[in-house]
């Protein structure tokens, strides 16, 4: 995952003329972190599964990061960005941030994203709107955060153990990845890896064969 500034990636959905973009002395109405989907998304048993972009949006597109409200350090975020195939609406789902990279801080000038990114959590009296980024240093750490650079993690072979009929999933790992993780009892060792993505299989790795003796 990475950040980029102005000579970064593109924005390709919702950029600054599709949502009011700044005009000379106007201030924004408020500071968001966004981020790009990525273009190619892991998904299924151990992350074999490739998909182009994610259900709800294209790859590529630019969303709009609220902040994380389940205590996990923003492995999922609350994202609102263009619909796929509808890009005059706003829609707001729950990504995992492993699929998106380019986390930055963009300013909000439309009153129209700025109203889809406030929701509403309830119906009735006592509907509350989503909670916005106090800041836009607030925002800007986190996109440091979760900008540092992670790999995807896939287990091979885990649904031979019983615990695991479906599979397992990690989250992102750091680069380069532990040579081995633990879940449930069970340990996992990293077969191979890569730029974008660890291995990691149920079996150990092979022993070594002992050392023959030295020859004159």
């Amino acid at each position: 995952m990475t950040t980029s500034g102005a000579g970064g990636t593109p924005d390709a959905v919702g950029g600054a003329d599709a949502v009011g973009g700044p005009a000379d002395g106007v201030e924004p109405l408020a500071w968001c972190l966004v981020a790009n989907v990525g273009r190619e998304t892991a998904h299924g048993d151990g992350g074999l599964e490739i998909r182009d972009g994610l259900r709800h949006f294209s790859p590529g597109a630019l969303v709009w990061l609220t902040p994380p409200m389940w205590g996990d350090g923003g492995e999922r975020m609350r994202a609102t960005g263009r619909r796929r195939k509808n890009r005059w609406h706003h829609l707001s789902v729950v990504v995992p941030t492993r699929h998106l990279e380019n986390f930055r801080v963009k300013g909000v000038y439309g009153p129209a994203l700025l109203t889809a990114l406030e929701g509403t959590r309830t119906s009735g009296p006592g509907a509350r709107t989503y909670p916005l980024w106090a800041s836009r240093e607030q925002a800007q750490q986190m996109a440091d955060a979760l900008a540092e650079h992670r790999v995807e993690v896939r287990v091979r072979g885990a649904h031979a153990l019983p615990e695991y009929p479906y599979g397992i999933q990690f989250p992102p790992v750091g680069d380069p990845p532990p040579m081995e993780l633990e879940h449930g009892g069970h340990t996992f060792y990293l077969a191979r890896f890569n730029a974008r993505r660890a291995v990691y299989s149920h079996l150990p790795p092979p022993a070594e064969p002992p050392a023959g003796p030295e020859t004159p």
